[in-house]
């Protein structure tokens, strides 16, 4: 070990390694070991730490000035706060460490930012509160730092739209390595909704570990949503490889079993491993439960912080709960959300996922409809615009506008699908949740939008006032 000391001085790695060998085997006594004589005090002590107890060190000369300091004894003294072995004021006795990592979220060297944020993922003294970077900077880091910022966003932001938003925006970001991160976040972490981005993003993903960590992800919460029992069924019949991750996720679960009862015996696997008969692999039960239709549609929300605050979460949460409780739909309606969805997102959003059905809910007013500015606040997109938008993506064929003084936009709209809902003047926020989960639920049921429609109105009609139903108006 001191030999190797001696052959790599210069590099800081190697050396740090060696120091916590030389520390584990002399149970901290560094000062006994000659060789360590020539490392930097400050590395010297950071790197024994990482492996002894810090009251069996000489502490009294460390002091790191995160201004002048090396980078590699940021990075040591980075992952001594990330495995929990750090001291109180570690760097500097004025400052706690979490002000420190906070700092250093704005540090030049990538690989600092990136071991910054990591700290705040594994230290359990730290919270999002000591991360010295925005989630709003993600696409401007580096790969290595965005995959930690997917990792800790997925795993640790509070604010349920907020996190909805990171992961969405980390699914397409180009960089293999940072999707490979969010996928890390996603493996334990679950929440209604969820299933919108990962169904999708697992289709389109192209990275083989990624897929493999989605594919777990699906294993292990597919109790918790059955769209997740049929995408790990779809899975393991059509890339069976990934069967023994879908497995691990779904231990001790009703899928285990199916999956297991389903799979090959051993005496049919061929020299190399591999099924001899893949095509048969899941004959032998009904695994997937599909329903006659699929109908796909895409919830743009937008509440601008400088208008009114709207219920758009509850809302959204409202319908999921309704539509888990339809029985034996006629159809699968899939509802994909986008949160605080920006003007220059429009066309990318209604392009992206080709909907059926486009559901803005939101503020508008006569002509126009409030979505949001790089900023938050409200910015108009005009009626002419949004008729233009649909007549230019022909998947469209319905619209539903949730939103105060929709109508005329809705008017404008009219001829380029086969159904549009709007509203005639402001409407009460039950009410509008209380219309959407009716009109939903009824599509689920296999009506036809203008009895969807009716069944919407009928039931706010019933849980509020008949003035309060009249302001929805359909146009053909």
């Amino acid at each position: 070990m001191e030999l190797a000391l001696q052959a790599h001085q210069g590099n800081p790695e190697i050396v740090a390694a060696a120091v916590a060998a030389l520390s584990r085997m002399y149970n901290g006594r560094i000062e006994e070991v000659p060789s360590l004589k020539t490392v930097d005090p400050i590395v010297r002590v950071l790197a024994a730490m990482q492996v002894s107890d810090p009251s069996r060190l000489d502490l009294s000369g460390l002091k790191i000035n995160i201004d002048t300091a090396d980078p590699q004894v940021l990075k040591l003294a980075l992952i001594t706060v990330g495995l929990n072995k750090d001291i109180e004021n570690l760097f500097d006795p004025r400052h706690s460490n979490g002000q420190i990592v906070k700092a250093l979220g704005s540090y030049p060297d990538d690989i600092v930012r990136q071991y910054c944020v990591w700290c705040v993922l594994e230290n359990r003294h730290l919270t999002i509160a000591d991360l010295g970077m925005s989630f709003d900077s993600l696409e401007k880091q580096p790969p290595n730092v965005q995959a930690k910022l997917l990792q800790l966003g997925a795993e640790k932001v509070a604010n349920r739209m907020e996190r909805h938003e990171i992961i969405y925006r980390g699914s397409f970001l180009s960089n293999p390595e940072a999707r490979l991160g969010l996928a890390k976040g996603l493996l334990t972490n679950y929440y209604d909704g969820l299933e919108e981005i990962t169904i999708g993003w697992f289709d389109t993903e192209d990275d083989r570990d990624a897929k493999s960590l989605l594919a777990e992800h699906f294993g292990r919460f597919s109790e918790e949503c059955p769209p997740y029992w049929d995408k790990a069924c779809a899975v393991a019949e059509a890339e069976p490889y990934l069967l023994d991750r879908i497995l691990l996720g779904a231990e001790q679960t009703e899928l285990y079993s199916a999956l297991k009862s389903n799979a090959p015996a051993e005496g049919n696997l061929d020299l190399f491993q591999n099924s001899t008969d893949l095509e048969t692999m899941f004959r032998g039960a009904p695994l997937i439960r599909k329903a006659k239709l699929t109908m796909k549609a895409l919830m743009l929300a937008a509440s601008p912080v400088d208008q009114q605050s709207l219920r758009l979460d509850e809302e959204a949460r409202d319908l999921r709960e309704q539509l888990k409780l339809v029985n034996e739909p006629m159809t699968v309606v899939q509802i994909e959300h986008r949160w605080a969805v920006r003007t220059n997102q429009l066309q990318m959003e209604v392009m992206n996922v080709k909907p059926q059905i486009l559901h803005f809910s939101g503020h508008g007013d006569r002509g126009v409809l409030l979505f949001e500015d790089v900023n938050g606040n409200a910015s108009e997109v005009s009626a002419e615009a949004i008729a233009e938008l649909i007549e230019l993506n022909p998947s469209v064929d319905c619209l539903l506008l949730n939103a105060c003084y929709s109508e005329s936009v809705a008017r404008l709209a009219s001829p380029h699908v086969k159904a549009v809902i709007g509203c005639t003047t402001s409407i009460d926020d039950n009410a509008a949740i209380a219309f959407t989960r009716s009109f939903y639920r009824a599509l689920a049921h296999g009506e036809t939008y203008e009895k969807a429609f009716r069944l919407a109105k009928n039931e706010v009609r019933i849980n509020f006032a008949s003035a309060e139903a009249d302001k929805y108006v359909m146009l053909p």
